[in-house]
């Protein structure tokens, strides 16, 4: 595959661009007091309703002793609940407290407010082209797993 030193730099740049705009590298995302991976896990959990550790594992692609912390964390904050399975004893259920819903719910309306105002002042083409443009992006790296 020959791709041009420009190409990658473009990239490499758009990286950091949009990192920036979205606030990724601050200590904590949307003014909540927890950090992006800590966030995307409330959000997973509230999106799922329940579910078992693996399954953050994969959809995350995080180290499982790493999440593990992170739900030890979130358990003591009073966002989460791990219960045993009573289909499998070994395996615990985890949902989010009525705690962690409220903040999933703040999460998504935070995240929904961040892109308007990154949308704001701009016109409806310029919005469906910027959309179209991330749908492409995302169809065609979505077969590569990284």
């Amino acid at each position: 595959m020959d791709v041009n030193d420009n190409v990658i730099a473009d990239i490499r740049y758009f990286n950091r661009f949009y990192t920036n705009i979205l606030g990724v590298l601050d200590r904590t995302v949307l003014d909540t007091g927890y950090s992006l991976t800590e966030a995307r896990v409330i959000i997973e959990i509230g999106m799922m309703g329940q579910c078992i550790a693996s399954n953050l594992v994969d959809i995350l692609e995080i180290d499982r002793s790493y999440l593990s912390r992170i739900i030890a964390k979130l358990g003591k904050d009073g966002l989460l609940i791990k219960e045993d399975s009573t289909v499998d004893n070994r395996t615990s259920l985890i949902s989010l407290t009525s705690k962690g819903t409220e903040l999933y719910k703040q999460l998504n309306e935070k995240s929904d407010e961040q892109i308007m105002r990154l949308l704001q002042g701009l016109s409806q083409k310029e919005i469906k082209e910027i959309h179209a443009s991330m749908l492409l992006i995302q169809k065609k790296l979505e077969r590569i797993k990284r």
